[in-house]
């Protein structure tokens, strides 16, 4: 199975995100979500893009095992940060000159949550989770998270 598709549905574009179990934001996924977000930014038949996930995960954040081997190899690790390209994919999310929606259908995870902060706007299933759990390891957030989420939500929430 592709780790995304995207379908072209009564002028929106759906990209979901197909990367099991939980969706997890890999360097090959995110390469080709922005590939394909792209496509759909260029097609003038669409006019709305949606973006949510297979199964019951929005998305899981990063590709953990991906992290360890970059761990691995140290700071002096050849071509862009996976933060980069994701934060390339969330800059294109909110700067897209059509609407960005993100369907949030279960689990929003560390990068996943931030992918659905990008978007212009979110709407979420009453049993979905939002969070960004790196904190708790004494991560900050690769994609943007720190500076979105106290622009989304009230400071007493973000507390």
């Amino acid at each position: 199975m592709a780790a995304i598709s995207a379908v072209r549905q009564d002028g929106v574009g759906i990209i979901t995100l197909s990367n099991g179990p939980v969706n997890s934001l890999s360097k090959n996924l995110v390469s080709a979500f922005e590939h394909e977000l792209q496509n759909l930014v260029k097609d003038v038949k669409v006019k709305a893009i949606l973006v949510t996930g297979a199964g019951k995960f929005f998305s899981g954040g990063a590709e953990i095992s991906e992290l360890t081997l970059l761990a691995a190899q140290g700071p002096n690790h050849a071509g862009p940060s996976p933060t980069e390209a994701l934060r390339k994919v969330i800059d294109l999310l909110d700067s897209c000159p059509k609407t960005t929606v993100a369907a949030i259908n279960g689990q929003a995870l560390g990068g996943g949550l931030e992918v659905a902060m990008g978007c212009h706007y979110r709407v979420a299933v009453p049993q979905a989770s939002l969070a960004l759990p790196e904190v708790k390891l004494g991560l900050l957030p690769g994609g943007q998270g720190t500076q979105r989420l106290p622009l989304l939500a009230p400071l007493t929430t973000v507390m």
